[in-house]
Formats: structure tokens, C-alpha cells, sequence
């Protein structure tokens, strides 16, 4: 069979094999013109417009080059495109249609994570709704441009959690001092930042008091006393200006927090516009304890590295609410979920207020655990199913 005519029926079978094929398959021939090239082992349908590609990388061909190309997929598809290396199968998820400029936060069914400690819901991605432990990270970092969704991520975050544990502690620091007024029956929100210090301290001692009764239990980290029967509400920060923080003790707490908070329930999440070494002396050490974070629009390359340690951010398309998610070696484009925080206050007036003053953090009284909150998901007295 003569060469033209074997690339005319490769051509026909190609596009037999469907749109999203052909063009994963285009980009592949364009980006290799030399064989070997990469080569589609399988296409799985997912739904209507999503897919799943295993691909084989030949020899020579490597997979952080592959990687790169995931833009130009993404535009060949005219959806979104994530990369994945499994052993020696590079898995490739398309979904193909563009991400939406909005997704409600009515997409997160909180009922459905019960193997999950602290489900935070970061966003709609081409592998669909992305779900994420807190409680494995341990801390978070978001950052980018204002108005772009950080402040509407921090709602969903909170939001999630009190939906999931009600017992939970949250501790919001609002320097804008209204944006989480609705939540002063949910949350202790500081609006006052010479009040920072002071509570960061309280957070420090609960920390020492946990710390205690986990090594009395023979409990490495709290997830572990829970398991055991324990009753220990887990703790999150949420800050929504870290930029903000300019007391040298109130950081040195925050610092303490962030190295040892993660075994004894306390987890961080915080929120700036430009994270820099000019705000924080030690900025890259601090940064280093948020695994996982979620850029938004960055107005230029140094701020989305300063983000994420890559260019990604300030590359994004315009939107409100999309981001680059980052945890490690994954990396995601996603749009987060929205929630308008009049529709959250109608759903928290459902809940019951929490008894703030009680709570040892606030107090000097001396108690044994944090006073226990009983689950909306579950019936009374139970605990969340937990993953060992």
C-alpha cells in the first residue's frame, strides 16, 4: 500500500474513532512529526462530553515535555485537558466543552464524603468536581488578583465545613470586617486585627492542651483519637488578608501553628493578593507549609510563581472564580463554585448558633476536649465515618 493512501485510511479511521479522538490524535501528529510518536491505547467515554485517553510514550519520548502540550490539547478539543502519569500509561481527561464561567455551590453534596475528614469542594476541572480533604493537607494558600474569587472561596470553604461539621471550630480573621459578619453565630470572626495576637496565642495553648491528652491516649495525631471513641473538634483558621498581619508575635504564633497544628486538628487557610518576602521575613518557609493552594488571576508571572512555583496563574483567562489548583505533582485548571453569602446566611439560620464563650480557646477555664457538636449528617451521638 502506497504512503498516501495508508495516511488517507489512518485519516478516515481516525475520525471514525470520533471528534475528541481526532483531535487528541491531531496534536499528537503535529507536535511528533517523527516516529516514534505517542501512541492512544484506549479512549473511554466518561459522559457526554468527557473522555479518558491511556497513551504510551515511547521510549525517548518524555512525559514532563508531554506535559506541556496540555494547553495546546485543550484548544484542539475546545474543552479543558488534564495530564497524568500512571506508572508507564500517560492518562489524558478531556472534557470538551469550555469550563463554565460559573458553577453553584449547590454542586457540593456534602452527604456524599463521609470518608473524608474536612471535604472542601476547590472546583470544576475536566476530572469534574474536585474534593478535597483539609484535614490531609493540612494547610491551604490561595492567592491572586482581587475580585477574581478569593474571598468567594474562603465562603465556600467555611460554608462546607460547618455544613459537614457542625462541630467544628472555625476562626475567621475579616479584616474587611463585613464580609463574614453573617457567620458571628458560627465562627469566631476577628475584624479588630490588635484582637489577632491574642487569639493566635489562646490557639497556641489549646494547641499545648491537645497535645497532652493525644500523648496520654497514645494517639499520634487526632485523627486517631477520634477513631479511638475521643471527642476533639477539629480547628480552621481562616485568614482572609495574610498580608494584613503585621504583628511580629501574632506571626510567630501563626508560624508555631503552621509547624505543629496539623497532628492535633488545627488546620490553616490563608488568603492574600500578592504574597511577598516584603510582607513576611521568612515567607518562603511559610509558604512551604501549605501544601495545597489554589491561584487565581495573577497580574504577572512573579506572583503566579510566588503562588504555585510556576507561570500558570497569570496566564488564566479572565474569569471570576477560575484558578490553578496545585497539591504536590498535581496541577489543575478549575473553576471554584459560587456562593452568595445572603443565600449561605438563610441556610445557617436552619443551624443552631454555637455557644462561643464556652469554647476552651476563649476561656481560661480548664477543660479536657473541646465541648463535642453534634453532626446534621448523622443521627445523634454518632461520629463521622473516618478513613483509617
Amino acid at each position: 500500500m502506497d504512503a498516501p493512501l495508508a495516511e488517507r485510511i489512518r485519516f478516515l479511521w481516525i475520525r471514525k474513532k470520533g471528534p475528541a479522538y481526532a483531535a487528541v490524535s491531531d496534536v499528537i501528529d503535529d507536535q511528533y512529526p517523527k516516529l516514534p510518536r505517542p501512541l492512544i491505547i484506549k479512549q473511554i467515554k466518561l459522559g457526554e462530553n468527557a473522555f479518558k485517553f491511556l497513551i504510551n510514550l515511547p521510549p525517548g519520548k518524555g512525559f514532563d515535555e508531554f506535559k506541556k502540550k496540555e494547553r495546546l490539547f485543550a484548544d484542539a478539543t475546545g474543552g479543558s485537558v488534564h495530564i497524568e502519569k500512571h506508572g508507564t500509561t500517560v492518562t489524558m481527561e478531556v472534557l470538551t466543552e469550555e469550563l463554565k464561567n460559573s458553577y453553584a455551590f449547590s454542586l457540593f453534596d456534602y452527604l456524599k464524603y463521609g470518608d473524608m475528614y474536612l471535604p472542601i469542594p476547590l472546583g470544576v476541572s475536566a476530572k469534574g468536581l474536585i474534593v478535597r480533604d483539609l484535614a490531609e493537607y493540612p494547610h491551604f494558600f490561595t492567592g491572586g488578583e482581587t475580585n477574581f474569587g478569593k474571598s468567594n472561596f474562603l465562603h465556600v470553604v467555611a460554608n462546607s465545613i460547618l455544613l459537614y461539621r457542625p462541630e467544628a471550630f472555625l476562626v475567621i480573621v475579616d479584616p474587611k470586617s463585613t464580609e463574614f459578619a453573617y457567620l458571628a453565630d458560627h465562627a469566631l470572626v476577628i475584624d479588630e486585627m490588635e484582637n489577632v495576637r491574642e487569639t493566635f496565642k489562646k490557639l497556641n495553648e489549646e494547641m499545648d492542651r491537645r497535645k497532652k491528652i493525644l500523648k496520654a491516649a497514645n494517639c499520634v495525631k487526632v485523627q486517631k483519637y477520634i477513631e479511638k471513641g475521643g471527642e476533639m473538634p477539629f480547628i480552621v483558621l481562616i485568614i482572609d488578608e495574610l498580608a494584613e498581619l503585621q504583628d511580629k508575635e501574632a506571626i510567630e504564633y501563626l508560624w508555631r501553628l503552621l509547624r505543629m497544628g496539623r497532628f492535633i486538628g488545627i488546620h490553616i487557610i490563608a488568603a492574600t493578593q500578592r504574597p511577598s518576602s516584603k510582607v513576611f521575613e521568612n515567607f518562603g518557609d511559610i509558604k512551604a507549609m501549605f501544601l495545597g493552594r489554589l491561584a487565581f488571576v495573577c497580574a504577572d508571572d512573579i506572583n503566579s510563581r510566588m503562588i504555585l512555583d510556576n507561570d500558570l496563574a497569570a496566564h488564566l483567562d479572565a474569569i471570576k472564580g477560575r484558578a490553578i489548583y496545585k497539591c504536590g505533582l498535581e496541577t489543575l485548571e478549575v473553576q471554584t463554585l459560587f456562593l452568595d453569602p445572603e443565600d449561605a446566611a438563610k441556610k445557617l439560620k436552619k443551624m443552631p448558633g454555637k455557644e462561643l464563650t464556652k469554647i476552651a480557646i476563649l476561656s481560661k477555664q480548664s477543660q479536657k476536649v473541646l465541648p463535642p457538636r453534634q453532626s446534621f449528617a448523622l443521627p445523634p451521638g454518632r461520629l463521622q465515618s473516618v478513613k483509617h
